[in-house]
């Protein structure tokens, strides 16, 4: 988490831009005629495609490895789920590396047979259980034929799913990448989008094209009802058994009453033992279409060549309306929420606003000032908590907490010194940001942050890999990568009366929320 929280001072697009500037040589920013031939130049080095059915396909040429970095990302996340079925899009990621009609299996048309039985006997089963949960929820007896009856239903579905085990052939997708050179072949899914990806040679990538777009017109839900335990498991791995995960959990939980940022990405405790897979695959079919889809190539490639192999083995998978949720706004005028969670891990206190989403001109105003509060041991939070009062061992903020398609948080997280008084953090960082209200940063100290940006956050980001993830993000939330030069400029162009008044009108305490993490005594230390 705190590995991912200090990368987000800027937005994933700003990353883009300043490394992109690097792979073409350029040094300086700020001027307009320079800015201007950057623009041209990039342009022209990366090309995007439209494809019939809406898929969006960029593609930037590397030649300096014989190897394409791909990234297939769809704009469905967990910002997309009602409660009632809080976890499907992280819980679909996991069921889409099970396979298809042509991966992962031994005989398709004999396994079927199987899988129709486990979707009927595997509802069936899930019906007792939260028979069950509901009367004991109530205080009320079980019957008894309830529990026999389920127990028995039990018995005949592990001994179905052992049946079934016969026709899988595990990993199968991986074993096909590893064999023709692949490497990272992963996934990840947040509130706001979904990813796929994987590192091939240039010359494998039909192999991508054919695996992906079968994993996308083909897919079974194998071994659904294994999964889903097997998320249950994560979930109390990386949540419940995390004094972090419990407390960045309520801490959302609390600033979005209304909205789905305030729903865990890996869902709830209650509900993913019994997630339909029915509802799942709908869910697939209604929200991975096309038109919500960018495909991210970068490296060693020939446009026109990747073009028509895209063209080919995707361009006939059909479109369709996606479902709208009504997002009810949250407030930005309320009392201070609070929340504490007990937990053996060492603590910790966060602190959030609320703030617009992008693209809005107060946003890159407020990634100036998560730099200025957290930057590197410059930052005025970690000079004043870590280095002189010995209240904190990190502080990082984060903007765009917990997403970026929605109105969302800049948050601050801390990691409490034992023994050191919460109140006295939070008191801390109030005085703070009471600074940056008063006092105007020298345009001297805003230049050097806008100069400490570039220099610490082009380390590392020079690969296909970052471009291709970067790429596709930006064009699925900010609707076209392109809009990543106007949102430098936006940043070039902040001052310090910005920086003032955009403190002024979010960090207020009716539009504060606030967690604390407590040792398991009952103390905040």
């Amino acid at each position: 988490m705190w590995e991912y929280l200090s990368r987000s001072v800027i937005s994933r697009f700003s990353i883009l831009f300043f490394t992109l500037c690097i792979l073409i040589n350029f040094e300086t920013f700020a001027n307009e005629d320079i800015f201007s031939e950057i623009r041209t130049t990039l342009e022209s080095r990366v090309k995007k495609v439209t494809l019939k059915n809406g898929i969006r396909l960029l593609m930037m040429k590397r030649a300096d490895s014989p190897t394409v970095a791909i990234y297939t990302k769809f704009l469905v996340g967990a910002a997309d789920e009602t409660p009632e079925i809080a976890g499907t899009a992280h819980l679909l990621e996991h069921m889409l590396f099970k396979g298809t009609k042509n991966i992962g299996v031994t005989d398709a048309q004999k396994e079927k047979v199987y899988l129709d039985q486990i979707r009927v006997w595997g509802k069936r089963l899930d019906s007792y259980r939260i028979q069950e949960r509901e009367l004991a929820a109530k205080g009320e007896p079980v019957p008894e034929k309830l529990i026999k009856d389920k127990n028995i239903l039990e018995t005949r579905f592990k001994n179905l799913l052992e049946l079934h085990r016969k026709f899988v052939v595990s990993n199968e997708d991986s074993y096909i990448y590893e064999k023709n050179g692949g490497t990272g072949f992963n996934a990840y899914t947040t509130n706001d989008v979904t990813n796929y990806q994987i590192l091939l040679p240039a010359n494998r990538l039909e192999i991508w094209a054919k695996l992906e777009s079968d994993r996308l017109k083909d897919p079974i839900l194998r071994e659904y009802y294994t999964e889903r335990d097997v998320v249950l498991e994560e979930r109390r791995m990386r949540v419940e058994n995390q004094g972090m995960g419990i407390l960045r959990e309520k801490f959302l939980g609390a600033a979005f009453p209304k909205h789905t940022y305030g729903m865990p990405v890996i869902g709830y405790e209650s509900n993913l033992p019994f997630l339909d897979i029915d509802k799942t695959e709908e869910f697939f079919k209604k929200n991975y279409r096309p038109h919500k889809m960018a495909i991210g190539i970068v490296g060693d490639l020939d446009f026109d060549k990747t073009e028509k192999l895209v063209r080919k083995y995707f361009e006939d998978i059909p479109d369709g309306p996606s479902p709208k949720l009504s997002h009810e706004p949250e407030s930005f005028d309320h009392e201070t929420r609070r929340v504490s969670v007990k937990h053996s891990s060492g603590p910790m206190k966060v602190m959030g606003w609320l703030t617009p989403a992008s693209p809005h001109p107060d946003k890159p105003v407020l990634e100036l000032i998560d730099a200025i509060l957290s930057q590197g041991e410059t930052g005025r939070l970690y000079k004043r908590l870590v280095l002189r009062d010995k209240l904190a061992q990190r502080v990082a903020c984060w903007t765009g907490e917990p997403g970026e398609r929605y109105a969302n948080l800049f948050a601050i997280y801390v990691t409490n010194v034992r023994g050191a008084d919460p109140d006295k953090i939070e008191s801390s960082i109030l005085e703070e940001i009471e600074t940056l209200k008063k006092e105007a940063v020298t345009e001297e100290e805003l230049a050097k942050i806008k100069n400490q940006i570039v220099a610490d956050y082009i380390r590392g980001l020079n690969s296909n890999s970052k471009l291709a993830d970067v790429l596709t993000y930006y064009e699925l939330v900010a609707g076209d990568w392109t809009e990543i030069f106007d949102d430098y400029a936006r940043l070039d162009r902040v001052t310090p009366d910005d920086i003032m008044r955009v403190a002024q009108k979010y960090f207020i305490h009716r539009n504060l929320t606030v967690g604390d993490l407590i040792n398991s005594d009952g103390e905040k230390k």
